[in-house]
């Protein structure tokens, strides 16, 4: 794989330089876009991410607008990956310093692009509650750093008990997100996605769902009302919209029917702005 790095063009993909923050402590953040034909459609709500959240965990900030979305279709041509569906990687690593916890004042960031094919889209999954919580305290919750480790785990325990995705509960005990996806419940017949506060990163998809659906609610659940829900559906930026066909075992019947009605108003709120 032949990637970008602050305008290089190198063959190890996705190597940092040994002292690299990001490598060595998880100082970093990171996004992932799908391209489409070589462009990534929805990238200013990822560039946006990016900027607001290199600017609160106190990180270089990235390189400008353009020179990131060149970045992207070239390292898609390079790859011969700027037909179809891809996914892109932007890797926003802290730099250099010395060993320790302090940032060295005069540390400059590093940007990585890379890119891979983009998984399959819109396949149901079935949900498992991991025992891993998502901390609302905690900007790794709130944040899409290169710490992911929580998220790692509790896909990982869902595997094992045989489901496709891990429902993750925050430390209060209330419904947060699934390891690498928002989530929509639909609960006495309304919409419901719990909101950042919960310790939810803000879903690029998620995003436009609210602004495509009006009568999409971001708020608390109890675990309670979360387990009257008749359909949940999962919201990822790779992987759009995907139905949960069941949650710990128990069937959920509503959850195609839902991921249609948040498809169509995903489409109509694109074909809304292309005539604007």
């Amino acid at each position: 794989m032949i990637a970008w790095r602050d305008g290089d063009w190198i063959d190890d993909g996705d190597v940092l330089p040994a002292d690299d923050r990001g490598l060595t402590l998880g100082d970093g953040l990171f996004e992932t876009l799908l391209a489409i034909d070589g462009h990534p459609p929805h990238a200013g709500l990822h560039l946006d991410r990016l900027a607001r959240s290199a600017l609160a965990l106190g990180l270089p900030p990235p390189p400008g607008r353009d020179v990131i979305l060149a970045a992207a279709r070239q390292t898609l041509a390079r790859n011969s990956l700027d037909q179809g569906r891809a996914a892109v990687r932007l890797t926003l690593a802290a730099g250099g310093s010395a060993r320790g916890l302090a940032r060295d004042p005069d540390a400059r960031g590093r940007l990585l692009v890379t890119v891979g094919p983009a998984p399959e889209a819109g396949a149901p999954v079935r949900l498992a509650t991991a025992s891993v919580r998502r901390n609302p305290a905690s900007p790794a919750s709130r944040y899409k750093t290169l710490s992911y480790i929580d998220s790692v785990l509790a896909f990982r325990q869902a595997l094992a008990l045989g489901a496709d995705e891990a429902l993750m509960l925050n430390t209060r005990g209330r419904p947060a997100s699934a390891a690498a996806a928002s989530l929509v419940f639909e609960v006495d017949g309304r919409m419901v996605t719990p909101p950042p506060s919960e310790g939810v990163l803000e879903g690029t998809t998620c995003a436009r769902l609210l602004a495509a659906m009006p009568g999409l609610e971001s708020r608390r659940l109890t675990l309670g009302e979360a387990r009257r829900a008749t359909a949940i559906v999962l919201a990822n930026a790779l992987r759009g919209v995907r139905a949960a066909l069941s949650w710990d075992g128990r069937a959920l019947p509503g959850s195609v029917a839902l991921k249609g009605r948040l498809d169509a108003g995903l489409s109509l709120a694109e074909e809304r702005a292309r005539l604007i």
